[in-house]
């Protein structure tokens, strides 16, 4: 028996899955790091401490599925996007990484909007938004020189896992799709970004397509990692795109939702479509003839965390909770908006379609008759409203799909799963892979390795959709309302939000 090893280094947590060579998964393991603000509106993580949780993760994983590393054919590595890791000439950090939640850039990125706004979106494909690694190193320039002229590479945060395994300088297409210096219709770094920019083209790291193979373990990872010498790492890609991998989405119009800290609405496209206005995402996908554009939310799933954390527990420990039956037992099976109740989810601003950090999240229409349960489920749905933002622009391009692949930890909630097939007015299902993200990782591995001759042909092996929710008809017309007037509430309350962020800032 042969398997394949699927890393993805999340937001949050590094998950590490084991499959074999027919896609069962037999070990999976996670390990958690911080994220750190310094300042406000900063987001930091420290990328020593993503190598440490990864190797923890890594020999935990394979010590539950008792076999030998050597059996391990290959590794795919999945990550989140558009953070920036600096490194010196040593190859080493630097300082801490700006990850993709970071909101430190608005000044650089209000420059890039008025130098060169449509010209970048239309190169790239991308929104110019905080977050992605051209405003944030814009910001390093500006504002720590004596960093910025000791920098010698910059990696996208998975890439340092790879460095640290294989000792190579690499990086992917899809992920670096989220850089803001990628040329998307050509998949290779943009000459003409990067020069506008004035950034050096050689702190830019080689591209390859996600089941290229880029290195192999070395002799000094080998001794910390439960990974043999010589194992060969494959490119891998950006978390939405090993998440949309992993969901079995690789037909054109086919689309897939995530509900996890964030929250994305993906559909496969066999051409690049841009969308500047919309702030819908354009990047390459694992299949080298295919793109997939995308949908983005800040605030997804971490709403109903700050709600369960800071106001439900207020700081109390919950590890003996479980968050699932927690919600099916404190949950009206009545929906929220059905009692006059919406929930803007925009806690740290939102990107597709409003492209606002200044956005803020809101409760609409409370009163004396809504319980704990209605506000929790009021968060669900708005997630899920904003989510069907996206889904009415790719409508608006002629794109209807049949139906809706749903993953992250909103898939764990059938009744997530539920009010996602109502508003959608569309049946979800699921695949049958636990971690899409990690998954599609290990999937990409053994096509690397030749298990499989297309990443196509290793879905249709591998994955299967199931638990199908079908929408039920009085709740879509229902939702559907309330929708109109969820749509209606950000053109509204804009200039509203802005105000009440500047005052903050004064404060």
């Amino acid at each position: 028996m042969t398997y394949f090893l699927g890393i993805d280094l999340g937001t949050s947590s590094v998950k590490v899955i084991l499959v074999n060579e027919v896609g069962k998964i037999i070990a999976e393991s996670s390990k958690e790091y911080p994220t750190y603000s310094p300042h406000p509106k900063w987001a930091e993580q420290n990328p020593e401490e993503w190598w440490k949780a990864t190797v923890k993760a890594v020999n935990k994983a394979i010590n539950q599925a008792h076999i030998n590393s050597s059996q391990i054919q290959g590794v795919g590595i999945s990550g989140q996007t558009h953070g920036a890791v600096l490194l010196d000439k040593n190859l080493f950090p630097l300082r801490d990484a700006i990850i993709w939640m970071d909101q430190r850039s608005i000044p650089q990125v209000k420059t890039l909007k008025e130098k060169l706004g449509e010209k970048i979106t239309r190169i790239t494909g991308l929104p110019i938004s905080c977050g992605f690694m051209a405003p944030s190193l814009l910001w390093i320039r500006e504002n720590e020189p004596l960093i910025w002229n000791r920098i010698y590479k910059v990696l996208l945060p998975k890439d340092y896992i790879r460095l640290k395994l294989t000792g190579v300088l690499a990086s992917d297409v899809t992920d670096a799709g989220g850089t803001l210096l990628l040329n998307t219709a050509k998949r290779n770094w943009s000459k003409e970004i990067i020069e506008e920019l004035c950034i050096p083209h050689d702190f830019l790291p080689p591209l390859y397509e996600s089941p290229q193979r880029t290195g192999k373990v070395t002799k000094k990872a080998a001794k910390e990692i439960s990974l043999e010498e010589g194992t060969p790492i494959f490119a891998g890609g950006a978390d939405q795109v090993m998440m949309t991998v992993g969901s079995g989405i690789v037909k054109t119009g086919e689309i897939a939702s995530s509900i996890g800290t964030g929250g994305l609405l993906i559909v496969c496209t066999d051409h690049p479509i841009i969308k500047p206005d919309k702030a819908l995402h354009t990047i390459p996908y694992a299949l080298s003839q295919k793109w997939i554009l995308m949908g983005a939310i800040l605030s997804g799933g971490s709403c109903l965390n700050w709600f369960l954390n800071q106001v439900i527990l207020k700081g109390k420990s919950h590890q003996k909770l479980n968050f699932h039956q927690f919600l099916s037992k404190q949950v009206p099976s009545i929906s929220a908006a059905s009692k006059g109740l919406l929930f803007l989810p925009y806690l740290e601003g939102e990107r597709t379609p409003h492209l606002d950090p200044q956005a803020r999240g809101g409760f609409i229409g409370l009163n004396f008759h809504h319980c704990q349960g209605d506000l929790i489920r009021a968060i669900m749905e708005g997630v899920v409203f904003a989510l069907k933002d996206s889904l009415e622009e790719f409508k608006k391009l002629g794109i209807e799909p049949s139906y809706i692949v749903t993953s992250g930890g909103g898939a764990k909630s059938k009744l997530w799963r539920k009010i996602q097939a109502d508003i959608f007015n569309l049946p979800v299902l699921t695949a049958n892979t636990e971690n899409a993200s990690a998954y599609g990782a290990s999937l990409i591995g053994a096509v690397g390795v030749g298990a499989f001759s297309t990443v196509e042909q290793a879905c249709k092996k591998w994955i299967r959709k199931e638990n199908e929710i079908i929408p039920n008809p009085k709740d879509v017309e229902v939702y559907e309302k309330a929708y109109q007037i969820y749509h209606s509430l950000y053109p509204k309350l804009k200039d509203n939000f802005h105000a009440l962020s500047k005052l903050k800032m004064k404060i």
